[in-house]
């Protein structure tokens, strides 16, 4: 009887190896025999899962993105603005380890920005999480929680901006865990002004 092989279990033990083949020597180094060797598959079996080395990169920055919209998307509108800000500010306040992860991130997939692939991943994941804070922000508008005159399309997708830009000055530049909560606070009392003030 033939063995039943989990396909995704298989994948992710790929780019599992990937990421720790990607980590040691470099994206442009790193090559499909070595990421094989690093997963204890032969490269045919690799090459069954993923084409090429791109091919394998892609599936990788949507794993990363994918379980990142499952962190910072909600499955339903907040109720208050208050309730919004916290939920953005616990988004933002992000744990050391994966402030460290964003360096290896860049160390590592870097390279894969001058592919048009890899950045229509990332400019994607970004359109739906300003997606997502723009519907957010149209609820709390017909709440009256928020200015009614407010783009909130474009003001969705600075927030999204916003957030990248916190997140990653958290993980590149070594803020202090309280200079970063004092920084995520900041940006909220700018971006979002009580309309009864």
């Amino acid at each position: 009887m033939p063995k039943i092989v989990d396909k995704e279990e298989m994948k992710n033990k790929i780019m599992d190896a990937a990421m720790i083949v990607y980590s040691d020597v470099g994206f442009h180094v790193a090559t499909m025999d070595a990421i094989a060797r690093q997963s204890g598959l032969g490269k045919g079996t690799v090459y069954l899962y993923f084409k090429s080395k791109e091919t394998l990169t892609i599936a990788l920055v949507d794993r990363i993105f994918g379980r990142m919209a499952e962190d910072f998307i909600g499955e339903k509108p907040c109720a208050s603005l208050e309730e919004f800000r916290k939920q953005l500010r616990a988004t933002l306040d992000i744990s050391k380890e994966h402030a460290a992860f964003i360096r290896v991130f860049f160390e590592v997939l870097g390279p894969s920005f001058a592919s048009d692939a890899f950045m229509k991943k990332v400019a994607g994941f970004f359109d739906q999480l300003g997606a997502h804070y723009a519907e957010q922000l149209t609820h709390l508008q017909k709440a009256g929680a928020l200015r009614s005159d407010m783009d909130a399309g474009i003001t969705g997708r600075a927030l999204a901006a916003m957030m990248d830009g916190l997140i990653l000055h958290k993980g590149l530049f070594f803020i202090s865990t309280r200079k970063h909560r004092q920084m995520i606070d900041a940006s909220l009392d700018l971006m979002f002004v009580d309309p009864k003030a």
